[in-house]
């Protein structure tokens, strides 16, 4: 009758209804019967019963903010994400998708983007801890740039790869726009906003779930916020969302959150909110209720919003981010040709030394004690690959804002850096709203160290704030897990229901471990009895099977 039968264990079916003791039946890669008795069973082999043992079972989690373009071609990520119960993931976010790069600066945007994706051409270096044989094997066959000069071509190859985990992609603003004029300044010709337009229909109707926007990098902040209308209008009237970095997450965010909200009442298309946090201590506490107070206002008005954040108080993205925009125009070279120049490094300290509402700020905001260079890849700077900017200064006897400076120009802008930024109250009372969705934000720089998040997150929530400090109940937690993300990308995953795809977890809460840390961010989550992708089990008792039977997410056909 049933390929699978998950029973004796505790139901939470993503729905945020109780928990309920019952079972589960699984029939060809889908969820055939759900029983809310552990009373008349059907009688199956012993090789197809699944015994929860008092256990939770719940839907795959759900990632739909991830950096892993690259690693979906080659494998480079299944296991890591398997092993903390995630079956569907989203790659492409922030405006940074590797897809649709074109051909004519397709190398320029490869390499302005590999702190966050990594290198299209070599193999996944970021993580060595628990690689193998046959992983180390596997990644050096990857001895050429993957296609990506259309989403199509990016589609294509990915439907190729036979992932054990399910993989969507969202098309991102800032390379459509890097595809038609690089990464120079001003504003869009009449046919660049037509190449522009064409760029963004055509990754619609080859997959792409959403357009994700990095309005804070380059060369998107070249828009306005009547330049971001015209470039989005392919999706007005939609129900394509936009999932949006903002302009500013710091002193000007408020300001950054009204440009993005008029955007989206403008095109009448739903808005997420990515990585949702405050950054810098003077705007904790007050500054998530007037942004929550803002997106009450919106939705009053007509305005789908929700958003997204990760567990972590400490982020991760590109260090060239430190810099003002005027200073990141027009490219690596452009930027590298700056701050070589001494002229032009004073002006930028005496910039990043002070507060601004016009950019994120990071430096005066955090501080450079709290800025930590996570990937280094020279030979003078990668033994300092982990500590922050002024320890590093401290050791080499320099003026911490030179150091930074140096820092970039040696490694021509290829470092991932790690911040502190933000509060736990903070980041719980985001996560408490009704509007929260759980997302981990990985980036997949190559060399040096990961961030946590990329192996950890989704358990994280549910050892650090369910279990331990018992501040949201298991229904809520699985709900922002599984349901909510899956309907912010219109995805028919995330719930136990009859005639859904057979995506599960099963787990005790009490064995679940989340040893990945900042010292050692590569250690794989343990705990999960079983974690099922399309009816076939791709973990059992933490042990990992390559199974290839992850799917495609399929997105939107035509705007």
């Amino acid at each position: 009758m049933f390929d699978y039968l998950i029973k004796n264990g505790l139901i939470v079916n993503g729905k945020k209804e109780k928990a309920f003791p019952g079972a589960v039946g699984v029939k060809d890669g889908k969820i055939a019967e759900v029983f809310h008795s552990a009373e008349g069973l059907p009688q199956l082999p012993g090789n197809r019963i699944l015994d929860a043992k008092g256990g939770y079972v719940t839907p795959g989690f759900i990632d739909i903010h991830r950096h892993g373009d690259w690693e979906a071609l080659r494998n480079g990520d299944d296991e890591l994400l398997n092993r903390q119960g995630l079956t569907t993931v989203v790659n492409g976010n922030c405006g940074l998708s590797v897809a649709p790069a074109g051909e004519r600066y397709a190398r320029e945007i490869m390499d302005f983007l590999g702190s966050v994706t990594g290198d299209p051409s070599c193999g996944y270096g970021g993580r060595n801890g628990n690689q193998n044989a046959e992983g180390d094997s596997r990644s050096k066959r990857c001895d050429k740039v993957p296609p990506a000069a259309t989403m199509a071509e990016y589609m294509t190859a990915l439907g190729h790869t036979k992932r054990s985990v399910n993989t969507g992609m969202l098309a991102g603003n800032g390379t459509i726009r890097a595809s038609v004029k690089g990464y120079a300044s001003g504003k869009l010709s009449r046919e660049e906003q037509k190449a522009v337009w064409k760029a963004l229909e055509e990754s619609m109707e080859a997959g792409a779930l959403g357009v994700s926007l990095g309005i804070a990098y380059a060369p998107e902040f070249e828009y306005d916020r009547e330049g971001l209308v015209e470039a989005l209008q392919p999706l007005k009237n939609s129900d394509i969302p936009i999932t949006v970095h903002v302009r500013n997450e710091g002193d000007g965010e408020l300001m950054a959150m009204r440009e993005i909200i008029a955007v989206a009442k403008a095109l009448h298309i739903p808005l997420h909110v990515s990585h949702l946090k405050c950054i810098g201590k003077k705007n904790w506490g007050k500054r998530p209720r007037e942004i929550l107070k803002l997106f009450d206002e919106a939705v009053a008005d007509g305005v789908q919003v929700d958003f997204d954040l990760y567990p972590y108080l400490t982020g991760s993205t590109q260090l060239v981010h430190v810099l003002p925009p005027e200073c990141q125009q027009g490219g690596t070279e452009a930027i590298l040709a700056r701050l070589s120049d001494p002229v032009c490094r004073k002006k930028l300290t005496e910039i990043l030394q002070k507060p601004s509402d016009e950019f994120e700020n990071i430096v005066e905001l955090a501080g450079l004690d709290k800025i930590y260079a996570s990937t280094l890849h020279t030979a003078e700077y990668a033994p300092y690959a982990g500590q922050s900017i002024a320890e590093i200064a401290g050791q080499l006897g320099r003026d911490p804002y030179d150091t930074l400076y140096d820092i970039l120009l040696a490694e021509k802008c290829r470092v991932t850096m790690l911040d502190t930024i933000a509060s736990e109250e903070d980041m719980l009372y985001f996560l408490a709203d009704e509007r929260a969705n759980l997302i981990s934000d990985a980036i997949y720089p190559a060399g040096g160290k990961y961030h946590p998040r990329v192996c950890g997150a989704f358990p994280k929530l549910l050892v650090d704030y369910v279990r331990d400090k018992k501040v949201f109940s298991i229904e809520d937690a699985i709900y922002k897990m599984t349901a909510k993300p899956a309907g912010v990308l219109h995805m028919e995953r995330g719930i136990l229901d009859v005639g859904m795809p057979a995506d599960i977890n099963v787990f005790h809460l009490e064995n679940l471990a989340v040893p990945a840390d900042f010292d050692h961010p590569d250690r794989f989550c343990t705990g999960f009895d079983y974690v099922m992708v399309n009816g076939q089990i791709v973990v059992e008792k933490d042990i990992w099977r390559n199974s290839g039977c992850g799917q495609v997410i399929p997105g939107w056909k035509g705007v």
